[in-house]
């Protein structure tokens, strides 16, 4: 059973829908909400100064991340949208929710002790652009984005990648020229898949009586 699911999800990677869908979810949350914060960058800057991440003075930290930090979500996101550089704009969109989604999850704990409230009831907008959150929620919604940062990263298919543009005009390209998956044979432009030549039955006639 292990072997079957595991064989799927390979078919289902490699038909590129799997990473179309991630791309589109991913990278345009991303695009979304690093475009909120570009356009009120105070908002984010008094989030950021909330979590205590960096020192106060000298404020040229704080300053540099408010400014930076929305810009490398929308250039990720954007990346991600046009299937350019998958790994590496999933890579920094997990580095970030690693960073940001335990500073919320820690910011959460004190305001409930400070307000008295249960985990459950605990809202506040956290900076991340999509304005008051219900803090459980946005728990389980940054855990789902980093899901998908991961299988994007993983994933061995670039087929719907604006990549591919790029990569088929290659000698040499570390993704099949015909079907996007990572390639077997590089020199060929070949994935596993379409170097194997497919088995033709043959028909052997019977001997007349």
């Amino acid at each position: 059973m292990t072997s079957a699911s595991g064989n799927f999800l390979r078919r289902f990677d490699q038909s590129g829908f799997l990473l179309l869908i991630i791309r589109l979810v991913l990278g345009g949350t991303f695009v979304w909400m690093g475009a909120n914060k570009v356009a009120d960058p105070i908002v984010f800057l008094k989030g950021v100064r909330l979590y205590g991440l960096l020192p106060e003075t000298p404020g040229v930290y704080l300053n540099l991340t408010a400014i930076v930090i929305p810009w490398v979500e929308v250039v990720a996101g954007t990346a991600l949208l046009l299937g350019v550089q998958v790994r590496g704009a999933a890579l920094g969109i997990a580095v970030m929710l690693c960073v940001f989604t335990p500073a919320v999850f820690i910011r959460a704990l004190e305001y409930m002790h400070e307000k008295g409230q249960s985990f459950f009831e605990v809202a506040f907008d956290c900076g991340c652009g999509t304005g008051v959150e219900i803090i459980w929620r946005k728990m389980i919604k940054n855990t789902s984005l980093f899901i998908l940062a991961v299988m994007a990263l993983f994933s061995h298919s670039r087929r719907f990648c604006g990549t591919m543009w790029f990569e088929r005009r290659k000698p040499e390209s570390p993704y099949c020229h015909f079907c996007g998956y990572e390639a077997k044979r590089k020199r060929a432009g070949l994935c596993e898949s379409c170097a194997t030549p497919p088995s033709i039955p043959i028909a052997v006639a019977e001997p007349a009586d």
